[in-house]
């Protein structure tokens, strides 16, 4: 009677579970990452959406963002330094949000990630 196996190697669990822990280990370094950006994108383009906020000028907008940044806690960023707000026309705002963020991974490999995106702003009054 011959015995087959059944089910993984002891080797094979080994190799799953260090991928789930790499993965997981990556994953807790862009989580907070993009939770930063996710919120930066919401502070930027909240103010097609929100009468309320009195935006009448580039200054206005520039420090709509920084207010924005401080209060969702973004203390990584500079908004002077990732935000480039054009005025597009009467009440029209052309925002670029460019930066790049690096997150250490192991000893001499890091996490590069990369944004860059245009907003066209038109804010309702």
């Amino acid at each position: 009677m011959r015995h087959t196996q059944k089910g993984m190697s002891f080797f094979g669990w080994l190799a799953v579970v260090t991928l789930i822990v790499f993965g997981m280990l990556v994953a807790t370094k862009l989580l907070p990452i993009y939770m930063d950006h996710f919120s930066l994108r919401k502070i930027v383009t909240s103010v097609n959406d929100d009468a309320s906020i009195n935006i009448r000028s580039i200054r206005d907008f520039q420090t709509h963002i920084d207010k924005g940044m401080t209060v969702n806690g973004i203390r990584d960023l500079k908004g002077s330094e990732i935000v480039t707000i054009v005025s597009s026309g009467t009440d029209t705002y052309s925002v670029t949000i460019k930066y790049e963020v690096r997150a250490p991974l192991l000893r001499s490999l890091d996490l590069l990630v990369h944004f860059d995106e245009t907003h066209i702003i038109r804010p309702l009054k």
